[in-house]
Formats: structure tokens, C-alpha cells, sequence
């Protein structure tokens, strides 16, 4: 189960991992490109870091990825690795534009199986 999007676990793990570097939030915002303020926000459960924020945040604090039910690992297929390199390379904007593309080709085929369904 992916935890990317539970808050308060979220800014549990990272908050701990950061401390047992020794790093400050001011260390840590540096590293990542992030303000201090965010970083803070973000281990209060305020924020949830992009996904893009989110792999930098754990390559950082040197974060096995498993811990937040992701398994690098377990994604053989060439083109589920190509789509998830470019995820994580993308800026904000390209995100959005990535999941309203993906929302709406899922959504496309949900109809297209509802209405073979009625036939």
C-alpha cells in the first residue's frame, strides 16, 4: 500500500529520518531546493511534497523507498520505468499536465469498459 499520501506519516518518517542524519531543516531545504519554511510544513503535516519534491526528499535522507510501500524493485516492465524516470525528472507544471493526461486516458477507459458492459 503506498503512503505518499498519509500526511502524518509522511512528515513522521521524514522528520525522523532528517534528525537521524543530524541534519537541520535549513541542511535539508538546501539539498532539495525547498525553503526552510516548506520543509517545516511539510514535517508538521501541512504539506505533502510534490512527488518530484518527494524522491529528492528520499534520496536526501537516504530513504528506502519500501517504507513508503514503493518497490523500485518490483517494476520490471521498460515502459512503466520510462514513465516513472520521467515523472520524477519533471518540473510542477509537467506533473499537473501528467496527471490531468493520465486521469483522463483512465477515465476514457472506464467508459469504454462501462459501455461494453451494456452491450
Amino acid at each position: 500500500m503506498m503512503k505518499f499520501d498519509n500526511k502524518a506519516y509522511l512528515a513522521e518518517r521524514i522528520k525522523y529520518h532528517r534528525k537521524q542524519l543530524r541534519m537541520t531543516q535549513a541542511e535539508l531545504a538546501k539539498k532539495v531546493d525547498l525553503t526552510e519554511q516548506h520543509i517545516s510544513r511539510i514535517e508538521s503535516g501541512c504539506y505533502i511534497p510534490s512527488l518530484k519534491s518527494f524522491f529528492l526528499l528520499a534520496e536526501a535522507l537516504q530513504i528506502d523507498l519500501r517504507e513508503f510501500g514503493f518497490n523500485p524493485s518490483a517494476v520490471s516492465d521498460a515502459c512503466k520505468n520510462a514513465l516513472i524516470e520521467k515523472i520524477i525528472n519533471c518540473n510542477e507544471r509537467e506533473l499537473i499536465l501528467y496527471k490531468e493526461v493520465i486521469n483522463s486516458i483512465h477515465n476514457g477507459l472506464l467508459q469504454i469498459d462501462a459501455h461494453k458492459n451494456l452491450i
